[in-house]
């Protein structure tokens, strides 16, 4: 694993622990920010193991979509807890009349943790 990759899939990590001290605290729009981020961090180390950069948000998820949804390297409904993900970080971030309960804030958290798990063995099993 080269050490671009490897640095991502710890930028993964730090998001999820942060997402989890967050949720911790009711801070439920940074914790949604943060799970997407985990989940943006992974994928962008998964992309990287085939040489594939991407710098915008919506390169990253079209760019795991097809390369490892649409290959049946990895179940489709990871592409849906990343595009909701970005979503739901979107409508947190930028519109002012948002109400993030507790429930989406915890099933972002939890999606990220089994997304980032998927991307390692994609990150792994490319070595």
């Amino acid at each position: 694993m080269n050490e671009e990759v490897r640095l991502h899939l710890i930028k993964a990590d730090d998001c999820i622990k942060d997402a989890e001290l967050l949720i911790s605290a009711d801070r439920y729009f940074s914790t949604v920010g943060r799970g997407y981020y985990a989940m943006f961090h992974a994928a962008t180390a998964a992309l990287l193991t085939k040489d594939i950069v991407r710098r915008s948000h919506q390169g990253i998820i079209s760019s795991f979509g097809r390369e490892f949804i649409k290959t049946g390297q990895v179940e489709p409904k990871f592409h849906k807890y990343f595009t909701e993900a970005f979503d739901l970080r979107q409508e947190s971030d930028y519109q002012p009349i948002v109400e993030i309960t507790h429930r989406q804030a915890n099933n972002v958290v939890e999606r990220a943790k089994e997304f980032v798990d998927a991307c390692k063995k994609l990150c792994m099993s490319s070595n």
